[in-house]
């Protein structure tokens, strides 16, 4: 025998009871971190708390974002596939020590970091004196003075990273740098993740949106919407924001020096084929203030796709808004700065200028003139040619109404309604269904769609299947994309003419 249940179709082309409608304050962020329980979800508003349960990386920072942003965030470990590496040290300078890096015998480097380290005073390796200063951002913030005294190692503390020097001289001036690359997850682990939450009391309500933090790629992205799609078993209807790649990494810093152009023909070729209407994947990195200072390296403003940023605004909006609504301003956990950021060798990509990654449905960011700052691009949804869901608030509204309409329906679940002699609803019955549907989507949504339209197929014979078809219609509010506008001069009659 079928279970009761109530089917939720999703076509292409008010209820007496409390709704439980998922808050768009809250957001769910998957990643690596250096410790803490894998797959249980844990909920805060306290970036502290995210410390105190996970320790450090990727998770903590993309989750970081979103408490400072004034969010509420479900945060979850996700197993490691790969731990972090370091690529090898560059070293510009006199000194003789040779410096090499350790790093965590587990988690490997906690983060993607671009560590520098500057001798401030030289002297001889294992005799007091010496004194280095460190950055973790590429140079863009150093911490204060530290004394390395006779030690011939020192752990930069929260990051996994062991500096070891060899014995000889460091002179005053000398530089060392590296990049690392944070640890990494998998398929696998996201799958399991999903279940968990799924399985969680959070599945109750759900969730306003979903971040994925850690580099995606594009059959990565095409198999995580298969799972995002499948939490619609459990009536969440959920959209997530996943970032591809960066560029690789100057050669200053270990890296091939990949162009601007290679990478964006890279990121458009990998994910032309991609089909996946739950997922937005960004492309674009920036330097993004830490929520965490570190006491070795100040507060960093690290290397985080703009996705990062774009996830901690979502939190602030409605669903049914543009994540590139100039009128919210520039994102403003990404900064920049002029006189530094052209000269570092990092690609800042700017949409405006460079086109490509938006129409190849990638998530892009952009300036606008006589306006400061970045600014997203669009926010398209992976969805293939031909589809309706081309922008992720296109999506977020027909997921709240899908949420709305089980809501509404499961009420009835098991409910006993009049019908005529042939079986079919009568239409009192069928009335206060449809008007009680219509009422909850107008009540719960009216200042995010334009209109909606419940209808009740009174010729069913819902006698005989124990079935009630509706058709619920959602007119969407138009994001507006571009604005046309003809400037005259009007010339009042008898006004002097250039001859």
């Amino acid at each position: 025998m079928t279970l009761p249940t109530v089917e939720i179709i999703v076509a292409d082309n008010g209820a007496n009871t409390a709704l439980q409608l998922p808050q768009q304050v809250v957001q769910v962020v998957l990643g690596c971190s250096s410790k803490g329980t894998e797959l249980v979800p844990y909920a805060t508003t306290v970036a502290s708390k995210l410390v105190d349960q996970f320790g450090y990386g990727p998770l903590v920072e993309a989750a970081g974002l979103v408490c400072s942003s004034g969010g509420v965030v479900i945060a979850q470990r996700l197993p490691i596939n790969a731990a972090g590496t370091a690529k090898a040290v560059q070293f510009t300078g006199t000194g003789s020590s040779v410096i090499t890096v350790t790093l965590d015998g587990t988690v490997g480097a906690f983060d993607d970091y671009y560590v520098r380290m500057d001798v401030a005073k030289g002297g001889t390796i294992g005799t007091a004196g010496i004194q280095i200063r460190v950055s973790l951002d590429a140079g863009r913030h150093f911490g204060p003075t530290i004394n390395l005294g006779t030690a011939n190692t020192y752990e930069i503390p929260n990051t996994g990273i062991t500096l070891n020097f060899a014995a000889g001289d460091l002179d005053t001036g000398d530089k060392a740098q590296f990049q690392t690359i944070a640890p990494q997850w998998d398929t696998a682990g996201v799958q399991a993740a999903v279940n968990a939450l799924a399985a969680s009391v959070f599945a109750v309500q759900g969730w306003g949106s979903m971040h994925l933090a850690g580099p995606c790629a594009a059959a990565d992205a095409s198999t995580i919407q298969g799972y995002i799609e499948g939490l619609r078993t459990r009536y969440n209807f959920a959209r997530i924001l996943l970032s591809a790649r960066d560029a690789d990494a100057p050669t200053a810093w270990g890296g091939s020096g990949e162009t601007e152009a290679a990478w964006m023909t890279s990121l458009e070729t990998a994910f032309a084929a991609t089909s996946a209407k739950r997922i937005v994947v960004g492309g674009g990195y920036y330097n993004t203030p830490s929520a965490f200072p570190n006491a070795a390296a100040g507060t960093p403003s690290y290397r985080r796709p703009g996705t990062w940023s774009v996830a901690a605004r979502r939190v602030l909006l409605q669903p049914n808004n543009s994540s590139w609504r100039v009128r919210d301003g520039s994102l403003a956990n990404i900064v920049v700065d002029p006189s530094t950021d052209p000269g570092d060798g990092f690609i800042y990509h700017d949409e405006a200028i460079t086109p490509g990654l938006d129409d190849a449905r990638l998530m892009s960011f952009r300036t606008w003139p006589k306006k400061p700052g970045i600014f997203c691009t669009r926010d398209p949804l992976m969805s293939p040619v031909g589809s309706q869901f081309t922008l992720l608030p296109y999506g977020n509204v027909i997921d709240l109404a899908c949420t709305i309409g089980y809501e509404t329906g499961v009420e009835i679940v098991g409910d006993d309604l009049l019908t005529n002699d042939n079986g079919t609803l009568q239409t009192d019955a069928a009335l206060t269904l449809q008007n009680g549907i219509q009422g909850a989507i107008q009540a719960n949504m009216g200042g995010m769609i334009s209109n909606v339209v419940v209808a009740v197929d009174l010729s069913a014979n819902v006698q005989s299947t124990g079935n009630i078809p509706v058709d619920i219609t959602v007119t969407q509010r138009t994001v507006i994309g571009k604005v046309t506008e003809t400037v005259g001069l009007s010339i009042p009659f008898g006004a002097p003419t250039a001859a």
